[in-house]
């Protein structure tokens, strides 16, 4: 499911063709997707609770696989940018069941058992985001891009049925087992609904904020109802006690709180910079959509082969200082992004590529373990929702973040040229932001480079501010999280 947050990123170019995309429509095929995971991925851990992991997980591949057609057959950009939305709706339903499902397969003292399963399926989780442009690629490439849907199709329907052949659903009989477990909450669809609103607001505002400007009233109305909406769901799950449905207790617990942040800073230093990424790989570089995945690769192998490196680290020491560790090295490949230069080639991005992939491997493998392992057996689908949502807050927020950023850079830079017109400054700046050089170059090549020099330095302040969080993060990891696997509340 992750893999569908990165897989359209090269498609992008030729879907734009085909559909006659508008520059937003086009941005919006990919928010639309993270916008509705997010929005639902915490009210599907806990529905799981509730109702059952397995069921969930097999309504969600059902409503995935019904999107997936949809996206398919889309022959506008509203149809398509519909489908993606479902589809990251049931996208939600299946991540956010997926780790409270493995983890109700091991018994209380399986907890080592356990942290391998979780990590094995965190490390592929990752994997398949960073591979998703080398696939997209690929199947652009030698397809057309239908087919970055088309491939979800027999691998959900193989799911489905081992699913329902090999996976018993093991959370009530778990939970009537222990003498220990808490009474089920009533199913609260009040909650569920004002959880996803929330989400839904926020993740609007932080996307709509770089292209719309941070002052747009629009965008201080969606961060100001995502406020309004946390404070009613906050005040009514507390007046709820033991019986709420999304228990904001959890954050109570020093551990689960640094885990949540690490999930979100996770992403915000990976895959939130990756858009601006693939504009200089592409824009500036030269590189096919194919060719941009196989540089992908220099992040997603490390991060496969140092997963292994990360679970044996937690057989030595605190699992709070395997993650600062994991951070500290991502914060030393974000400082090699540094490298890149305006007249530089995409080796120049390998270095930071490999040990940015490097540090993720070894961070990973026990975020979502920690973060079930840390609160009461009932409570593990509340749990994994919450962390699990910080992943795609953590993206929108950094390519929200990232994108203010390198476009105030290009706009500073293009507006101090002198005897340019503002129009036409504002319509080169919007072409260098796309990373569209050529363009620029045909208008004047001393502007073409101007514009090239201040993406770059975009790019550097970039990898500063990840680096930065990645150093903040670490602090924060080796101080709070603690290797505790039962919790009372």
């Amino acid at each position: 499911m992750t893999l569908d947050i990165t897989i359209v990123l090269v498609a992008l170019p030729a879907i734009a063709q085909d559909l006659q995309l508008s520059l937003s429509g086009g941005q919006w095929v990919i928010n639309a997707y993270s916008l509705a995971f997010a929005s639902l991925l915490l009210s599907a851990g806990s529905i799981s609770d509730i109702i059952g992991r397995r069921t969930i997980f097999l309504v969600g591949h059902l409503l995935f696989l019904a999107a997936s057609i949809a996206c398919i057959l889309s022959s506008s950009e509203a149809m398509l940018i519909a489908a993606r939305a479902v589809q990251g709706a049931g996208g939600a339903l299946v991540f956010g069941t997926s780790i409270p499902l493995l983890s109700d397969s091991f018994r209380a003292h399986e907890s080592r058992e356990r942290t391998r399963a979780i990590a094995i399926l965190m490390g592929a989780s990752a994997a398949a985001s960073a591979l998703g442009p080398l696939v997209g690629g690929f199947l652009v490439e030698y397809g057309a891009w239908e087919w970055i849907f088309i491939i979800n199709i027999p691998i959900g329907i193989f799911t489905i049925i081992a699913t329902l052949i090999f996976v018993p659903d093991l959370h009530r009989a778990g939970l009537l087992e222990d003498d220990n477990a808490q009474e089920l909450p009533p199913l609260d669809i009040g909650t569920v609904f004002i959880a996803a609103a929330m989400l839904f607001s926020l993740n609007y505002g932080i996307i709509s904020g770089a292209e719309r400007g941070w002052t747009d009233g629009f965008v201080l109305l969606s961060f100001s109802a995502a406020i309004l909406l946390f404070v009613l769901m906050t005040g009514i799950q507390l007046s709820k006690g033991n019986r709420a449905m999304i228990d904001m207790r959890l954050f109570a617990i020093p551990s689960f709180s640094a885990v949540t942040f690490a999930a979100f800073a996770a992403r915000m230093f990976s895959f939130g910079m990756m858009p601006f990424l693939v504009l200089w790989l592409s824009g500036h570089v030269g590189l096919s959509a194919l060719e941009i995945g196989y540089v992908s690769t220099a992040m997603a192998g490390p991060i496969v082969i140092f997963a292994a490196v990360g679970l044996k680290l937690g057989n030595y020491i605190r699992l709070g200082f395997v993650q600062a560790i994991g951070m500290i090295i991502v914060a030393i490949g974000l400082g090699l992004g540094l490298l890149i230069q305006p007249d530089s080639s995409w080796q120049a991005l390998i270095p930071a590529y490999v040990v940015i992939g490097m540090g993720t491997g070894v961070m990973l493998p026990h975020l979502m373990d920690l973060a079930v392992s840390v609160v009461p057996r009932g409570r593990t689908g509340t749990a994994s929702g919450i962390a699990n949502t910080a992943l795609p807050l953590g993206t929108s927020f950094g390519v929200a973040v990232y994108g203010a950023y390198l476009s105030d850079s290009i706009r500073n830079a293009l507006g101090e040229v002198p005897h340019i017109p503002a129009e036409i400054s504002a319509a080169l700046a919007t072409a260098a932001e796309a990373g569209q050089f050529t363009v620029i170059e045909r208008f004047s090549a001393e502007l073409a480079h101007t514009a090239l020099e201040a993406f770059v330095d975009g790019l550097h302040g970039i990898f500063i501010i990840a680096a930065v969080l990645a150093i903040v993060g670490a602090i924060a990891c080796a101080i709070f999280i603690r290797d505790t696997h039962t919790h009372e509340h």
